[in-house]
């Protein structure tokens, strides 16, 4: 059987034309080598491995024929308008540097394995220069699926303006002057603030409503014998209730659960007290933390359970997996989730549904499908996601990113191999005008 393999295309309806277009790629899941993407007659797309990005191709030496992907994972496909994307020394972020800030780009990203489930989408939450639109078609023509913008860049500016506090504050411009991007809360957080609305009143309001919001969500750990070379599953459990301090400030109090799976499945010891706290005395850190979704002076942990956490795993031999770390950071990214989708403290009952999304543990909000966007879940609050709303209402919700997920709405995902039964042979992305100079 042929190995199967996506030509991916470019329609530019922009002011950029020929070699004023470039497309760059990055690898988003370093260390792995399946990546294989070729152009014109075979010409091989190589990603450096000192920074995990691509040396610009121009959509003019790509030419009409677009690029054919052969393998691809977790790649973030980066366009850019006017001049070449020019990476640093380490790999693209958006915090802190790392990447030309002075050109105009916008990304998307693509999976191709060969695998049914494979699949890529838009992503452009966490930060906005241009619009885009994807297809997908199959080897006849027909079209598969299709994501995409309906309002133009300037459009989506002006509400994307409106949207930070101050008014514009998240707009990036460059040495000129000229716009280049908005920039999403949760990807830009400089000092001395993010400009974005804090989130202390709508804590305050959770303490006022007495919300007590129910955190439940797992994590996997696997450790293989050398000696038996048997398999151990280790499944932690987080089993915490979310409060609202007067001040706004956030605690997690609860405990840890453990299952040991392998040749039998046996419950593992409980951790009490294994709390934590986001606290609002510092509301610089405090949004940072919550918007960023990171652990930072604004959080801390307490409680004798993660000691005995600690102190438990080294005797299963799993410390080189930062089993502490990791289901801490479930822990405070579970909580921040569920508050910047606006799921704490909401009223609204998802279809299907015979309770509240606050009355809800955790771990079933992720289950709901769709589950109700910003507007939906918290109408009577929405001033902490107005950004993030402008773009989903400009794109028919269907942009991504996290922590801003594709749970939400019906999806944005458009299929790489198959969909419906129908083999998919072709992408099609039709790039729009991005921002313009000066607005």
């Amino acid at each position: 059987m042929a190995q199967k393999q996506l030509q991916l295309n470019f329609i530019n309806n922009t002011p950029y034309h020929g070699h004023e277009v470039f497309i760059s790629f990055q690898n988003g899941a370093p260390g792995t080598t399946n990546f294989d993407v070729t152009y014109g007659n075979g010409k091989s797309v190589e990603i450096k491995p000192h920074n995990l990005m691509s040396e610009p191709l121009s959509l003019k030496d790509i030419g009409p024929t677009g690029l054919t992907i052969n393998q691809a994972v977790s790649i973030l496909v980066y366009v850019s308008y006017g001049n070449a994307l020019q990476s640093r020394t380490s790999a693209p972020t958006f915090i802190g540097g790392g990447m030309d800030y002075q050109t105009l780009f916008q990304t998307f990203e693509i999976t191709m394995t060969g695998n049914a489930g494979d699949q890529g989408d838009m992503t452009a939450i966490n930060y906005f220069t241009a619009p885009m639109e994807i297809a997908s078609y199959a080897a006849d023509g027909t079209l598969i699926q299709s994501v995409g913008y309906t309002a133009d860049a300037n459009t989506i500016a002006a509400k994307l303006g409106a949207s930070s506090s101050p008014p514009w504050g998240a707009l990036v411009k460059d040495a000129a002057g000229d716009w280049v991007r908005f920039i999403g809360p949760s990807s830009y957080a400089p000092p001395p603030a993010t400009p974005y609305q804090s989130f202390i009143p709508y804590l305050q309001s959770v303490h006022a409503a007495g919300q007590l919001t129910k955190i439940v969500n797992s994590n996997a750990f696997l450790y293989k014998s050398k000696k038996t070379q048997k398999t151990t599953n280790y499944i932690l459990t987080l089993d915490h209730v979310a409060t609202a301090a007067a001040n706004g400030s956030l605690t997690l109090n609860g405990e840890i659960h453990t299952t040991i799976t392998g040749d039998s499945s046996a419950q593992g010891p409980t951790f009490k007290e294994c709390n934590a706290t986001i606290s609002a005395v510092d509301p610089v850190s405090y949004n940072t933390a919550i918007y960023g979704q990171v652990i930072n002076s604004a959080v801390t942990f307490s409680g004798l359970g993660w000691s005995k956490l600690s102190s438990q795993v080294k005797s299963w031999d799993l410390e080189d997996q930062a089993v502490e770390l990791t289901t801490q950071k479930l822990l405070i990214g579970e909580v921040t989730t569920g508050l910047l989708l606006g799921l704490i403290n909401s009223n609204t009952v998802p279809a299907g549904q015979d309770v509240a999304l606050k009355d809800m543990k955790s771990d079933a909000w992720w289950k709901l499908s769709p589950l109700p966007a910003f507007r939906e879940a918290q109408p009577d609050h929405p001033y902490y996601n107005t950004y993030a709303a402008e773009l989903f209402a400009a794109s028919t919700n269907q942009v991504y990113s996290i922590p801003f997920s594709d749970r939400l709405g019906n999806g944005p995902l458009i299929n790489t191999v198959s969909y419906n039964g129908q083999d998919v042979a072709n992408w099609t992305v039709t790039l729009l005008p991005p921002l313009s100079a000066g607005g």
